[in-house]
């Protein structure tokens, strides 16, 4: 039977598109550098709309998830943890499907355990930032994603910490994917920012008005605020 791929879904809108393809070329670019190390470091104060794109782009290329979450604003972090836990819930799902889909009884079985084991390592992950599980969460997913009320309850939660565990989370469930029959397409870390949009237009078309911006970006519009005086990304339309 051929191998199916996957695309993580990291974002909502990699979660309104899921589906199962056939697998095709893995770029190199969704993957991210994997080789460059960068120790984490406070973040600059963006003075500008256009200073804070620099920084985001600077943050994804340094490949540390924390640092990407530094550049958004708290409503954005929390709406990103949100959609990290949805996505990785969905991801793990997917390995018993791949599994029964593999033609292999042994596969099959192991993606079931698989997948019972990173639901608990899911569940217990969110529990460590008194973040909601997924129970709690409730579903539908796509319903509960653009909840505010479900929103609100990863507003006190670290962000950036938990955004790094997450990255990791996401490595160890695509793999056990794999093993399960079915051949992951990477996301990049530039997700966290853009989506499915494009993080390496460059600032000339921002259109600041007071304290927010807009940007053209691929298929999304990126917007920007200031907070406590630096310009942060607040989100996509």
């Amino acid at each position: 039977m051929s191998t199916t791929s996957i695309s993580r879904a990291a974002t909502g809108a990699v979660l309104a598109m899921f589906v199962l393809a056939p697998a095709g070329v893995r770029p190199e670019a969704a993957a991210g550098p994997a080789t460059v190390a960068m120790t984490p470091v406070a973040p600059a104060c963006a003075a500008t709309p256009q200073e804070a794109w620099t920084l985001a782009q600077q943050a994804v290329a340094g490949g540390d998830a924390g640092l990407v979450t530094e550049r958004l604003s708290p409503d954005y972090r929390a709406r990103n943890a949100l959609e990290m836990a949805i996505g990785a819930s969905m991801l793990a799902e997917i390995g018993e499907m791949s599994g029964a889909g593999s033609g292999s009884p042994e596969k099959a079985a192991a993606a079931r355990a698989a997948e019972l084991k990173h639901k608990a390592e899911l569940d217990t992950l969110l529990r460590k930032y008194k973040a909601p599980s997924m129970k709690e969460i409730g579903t539908p997913y796509m319903m509960k994603l653009n909840d505010p009320a479900t929103q609100a309850k990863f507003a006190k939660v670290d962000h950036v910490a938990l955004a790094r565990e997450m990255e990791a989370f996401f490595t160890k469930v695509e793999k056990a994917a794999e093993a399960a029959g079915v051949k992951g397409e990477r996301a990049g870390l530039d997700e966290l920012v853009v989506g499915y949009g494009d993080l390496k237009v460059p600032p000339t078309a921002m259109k600041v008005a007071g304290d927010t911006a807009t940007l053209p970006s691929g298929k999304v519009t990126m917007r920007f605020k200031k907070v406590a005086g630096c310009w942060v990304i607040d989100g996509r339309d």
